[in-house]
């Protein structure tokens, strides 16, 4: 089993969301060419994927993005309603992982989501999506005009939590962003789909204290 040095110091949890606890893959995709008659390859390069750190440090509106494109293409369909259809399909959350999360929080563990996406989609996935009901608090890139992996992005969650460093685990599947993590001073576990068994027995530590507390 691999286990997490110093997790017994550990207070919350901070969850990335895509590639983790999000496996929705490219789903929007799929529904964007099927059911609405878009080009997803032109959608994603026009509204995505063209300087994406502008989108995801909220410098610039998803929104915006969208329907700009929507103007220039000629299509008839209202961007507000396309957008909440892409955010609908992509968010398929992983079973074995919301399991995971429910055994954390009635072992007391705080846990919150820690993730590279815009305001929208953020307000979207808390309020619409449900997570707001599963977690503490929902930290996205697009509302903290900061982005994994800079440090700035760690250092505001501390500050929210009040917590240190050492106090918070980050769990994700970006090397990048662990390793950005734990040069920060946090603990960080690099997730692998399919690994919900393994991070399991790795924070059982956290399941245990909160079952003698």
């Amino acid at each position: 089993m691999e286990a997490i040095e110093g997790i017994e110091g550990v207070r919350a949890i901070a969850w990335d969301f895509d590639g983790v606890l999000n496996v929705a893959g490219d789903a929007w995709r799929r529904v964007a060419e099927a059911e609405l008659g878009l080009d997803p390859a032109a959608l994603a390069r026009a509204v995505f994927e063209a300087q994406p750190r502008a989108l995801l440090t909220g410098a610039e509106d998803v929104l915006d993005r969208l329907q700009g494109w929507v103007d220039a293409t000629g299509f008839e369909g209202d961007a507000e309603d396309i957008l909440e259809i892409l955010f609908e399909q992509d968010n398929d959350p992983d079973r074995d992982l919301l399991r995971l999360i429910a055994q954390l929080d009635r072992a007391g563990v705080a846990q919150v989501i820690a993730t590279n996406t815009d305001a929208r989609r953020a307000r979207f996935l808390a309020l619409d999506g449900g997570w707001a009901e599963r977690v503490d608090a929902v930290f996205a890139s697009g509302e903290m005009g900061a982005m994994k992996p800079d440090a700035g992005f760690f250092q505001q969650i501390e500050e929210a939590m009040g917590l240190a460093p050492h106090e918070l685990l980050l769990i994700d599947d970006s090397e990048r962003n662990t390793e950005a993590a734990e040069k920060r001073g946090w603990l960080a576990w690099h997730y692998r789909p399919g690994a919900a068994m393994a991070l399991a027995q790795a924070l059982m530590p956290l399941l245990l204290r909160g079952a003698e507390e």
